[in-house]
C-alpha cells in the first residue's frame, strides 16, 4: 500500500505495508467484514474490571471518556465499528491474562499494532482488541536485533540505523513491523535481502490458552513456519528476533513516462529485473488521472553512486526515454525518510485496496493491467496500480519453507483507490480488476487480505499445512475469525 498522492507532495510509494497484528481464521476457508459477534449462549458477561486489577496495562470499554481514541486504526472507513473493549497490554504477561480472560468468556481475539489492517479485523465489532503498541524496545545483540512488536517500521529502522544495521521491510513509516513481518514483507531490499520474514530467526508467542511459547527453527519449529508469512493466526506476538542487514547509503532514481507507455515500461522493467544485480530495484506504479489517461513512475534504489548507470539500464530496457529522472544520493535514514514520503508518519485516510500475484508478465497480462486501469480513469476515477517484483533473494527460499508461497512468482500487482473515491465506487472498481486479471492471477498477498476471498488464495500450496496447525493450536477459534455465515 502507499499513501494517496494528493496527501503527500511528489506521490510517494508506500511499499508494500502489512496488515497490523490482527487475527483471521480458517475455517470456512473465506475472509468477510468484520461483523457483530457475541460470547455464546450460557456465557457470563466479560467482567472487564476483573481483567483491568490483573494487568499492569488498562482496559478500555465502550463508554469510556478514551474509547473513541483507543479504538482508532490508520483506515478511516473502520471508525464506526464498536470492538467490545482494547485492552493496552504494558507486557507479556498482560497478554497471557487477556488471552486467558477470553477463553473463560469465549470472546473472539484481535491484536493491534500498527492499526493499517486492510479488512479491518484490528478493530473489529465485539471483539476483544489486545492492542501491544506499548510492547517497545529494540536491543541489537551482535548481528541480531530483538524487536518489541509495538514498534513502527520507521521507528525499527531509527533505532537500528544508530548500529549501522537495519533490516528488510516495508516502506510505509507507520505500519506495525508484527503484522508485516508475519505476513511476509516485501519491500526496497526485498531483492538484495529476502523478505522481512526471511530474517526473523526468533520470536515470542503468547498462544490462545494464555501459555507463551518460544519460536525459533529449533523450538516449536511448525509455528516459525507458520509465522513466516502465515499472518497472525496463531496467537499474539511479543518479541520478535531478527537477523540484521547492513545499513548503507542509496541512490534514488525516480523516473516519469508518459501514459501511453505504460505497457512498455512494465515490460521492459521486467526484462531489466531478469539480470540486474540483486542491490538493485525499482517498482512501477501507474495512476488514473479520471480523465481516461494515465501518468506512469517508477521509483528506483541502487547502491551510492551508482544512480545514472542503473537508471541507464533501466532506461535501456523499456526502450523509451523518460519524461523526467530525479536522482539523490542519500544516507540510509534519509532513504527511508524520502521513501516514506518525507517523514514517520501518513495521514489517516479512507482507502480500498486489493492484490493479485502473477507468475509470469506476459504481454497478456500487462495489457489487462493497462485496460483495468483505463476503464477506471475513464469513469472518473482516480485509483492506481503498483507492481512490486518477487525475485532475487526472495526466491533463495523454496515456496514451501514457509507459510509465504510466492517465491516463484514475477510480481505482486496492488490495486487501490484512495478519497475521495467512495468505498463502494473503489470496492467495485477492485472486483472488477480482479475479474480482469483473473485469468492470469495465481493468488493475492496475505498483508493486503480482502473481505469475502478464499484463503487458498493468499495461502496456494500451504493452507492445508496452516489449516491443520490452526485446528490444533485454537481448536477454538479464540483468534478473531472474520468469516461469512
Amino acid at each position: 500500500m502507499r499513501s494517496d498522492p494528493r496527501l503527500t507532495r511528489g506521490r510517494f510509494l508506500c511499499g508494500a505495508l502489512g496488515i497490523a497484528v490482527a487475527g483471521w481464521g480458517l475455517a470456512g476457508g473465506s475472509a468477510a467484514d468484520p461483523v457483530s459477534i457475541s460470547s455464546g449462549p450460557g456465557v457470563a458477561k466479560p467482567n472487564w474490571s476483573k481483567l483491568e486489577r490483573r494487568i499492569a496495562g488498562r482496559v478500555c470499554c465502550v463508554g469510556d471518556a478514551e474509547y473513541a481514541a483507543a479504538k482508532q486504526v490508520f483506515n478511516t472507513r473502520f471508525d464506526g465499528e464498536t470492538p467490545a473493549a482494547i485492552v493496552q497490554v504494558a507486557t507479556t504477561s498482560d497478554v497471557a491474562a487477556a488471552m486467558a480472560f477470553a477463553a473463560e468468556y469465549r470472546l473472539p481475539v484481535a491484536a493491534r499494532s500498527g492499526g493499517h489492517s486492510y479488512a479491518g479485523v484490528s478493530t473489529a465489532t465485539g471483539a476483544m482488541i489486545i492492542d501491544v503498541r506499548q510492547l517497545t524496545g529494540v536491543n541489537v545483540d551482535g548481528g541480531q536485533a530483538i524487536v518489541g512488536p509495538g514498534h513502527t517500521l520507521y521507528e525499527v529502522y531509527q533505532s537500528l540505523d544508530r548500529f549501522d544495521l537495519s533490516i528488510p521491510t516495508g516502506m510505509c513509516p507507520d505500519v506495525g513491523i508484527s503484522g508485516l513481518t508475519l505476513g511476509g514483507g516485501l519491500g526496497f531490499e526485498s531483492r538484495a535481502h529476502g523478505l522481512t520474514c526471511d530474517r526473523l530467526a526468533a520470536a515470542t508467542l503468547v498462544l490462545p490458552d494464555g501459555t507463551a511459547a518460544e519460536v525459533s527453527a529449533t523450538s516449536r519449529p511448525e509455528l516459525f513456519w507458520a509465522l513466516r508469512g502465515g499472518g497472525p493466526l496463531f496467537g499474539v506476538v511479543t518479541s520478535l528476533t531478527y537477523n540484521t542487514i547492513p545499513a548503507t547509503a542509496k541512490d534514488v532514481v525516480r523516473l516519469t513516462f508518459p501514459g501511453e507507455k505504460v505497457a512498455q515500461v512494465i515490460a521492459g522493467w521486467s526484462r531489466w529485473l531478469a539480470s540486474a544485480d540483486r542491490e538493485q530495484w525499482a517498482d512501477v506504479s501507474v495512476d488514473a488521472d479520471g480523465n481516461g489517461e494515465l501518468d506512469c513512475w517508477m521509483q528506483v534504489v541502487c547502491p551510492a553512486g551508482t544512480g545514472g548507470p542503473t537508471a541507464a539500464a533501466v532506461t535501456d530496457a523499456i526502450g523509451s526515454s523518460p519524461l523526467t529522472v530525479d536522482s539523490q544520493t542519500l544516507s540510509h535514514m534519509d532513504t527511508i525518510t524520502a521513501l516514506a514520503g518525507g517523514g514517520p508518519t501518513t495521514p489517516r485516510a479512507s482507502f480500498t485496496n486489493g492484490s493479485d500475484v502473477v507468475a509470469d508478465l506476459t504481454p497478456d497480462a500487462i495489457d489487462r493491467i493497462v485496460e483495468a486501469l483505463t476503464t477506471f480513469s475513464r469513469a472518473g476515477g482516480t485509483g492506481w496500480v503498483q507492481l512490486n517484483t518477487l525475485d532475487g533473494a526472495i526466491r533463495d527460499t523454496a515456496p514451501t519453507a514457509t507459510a509465504f508461497p510466492w517465491r516463484a512468482h514475477a510480481a505482486l500487482v496492488e490495486w487501490g483507490a484512495y478519497q475521495p473515491i467512495p468505498h463502494d465506487t473503489a470496492a467495485a472498481w477492485v472486483a472488477a480488476a480482479h475479474g480482469l486479471f483473473s485469468p492470469v492471477s495465481a493468488g493475492a498477498y496475505v498483508n493486503y487480505l480482502e473481505p469475502g476471498d478464499p484463503l487458498t488464495r493468499y495461502y496456494a500450496q500451504n493452507y492445508p499445512r496452516l489449516a491443520a496447525l490452526r485446528r490444533t493450536i485454537d481448536p477454538d477459534n479464540r483468534i478473531l475469525t472474520v468469516l461469512k455465515t
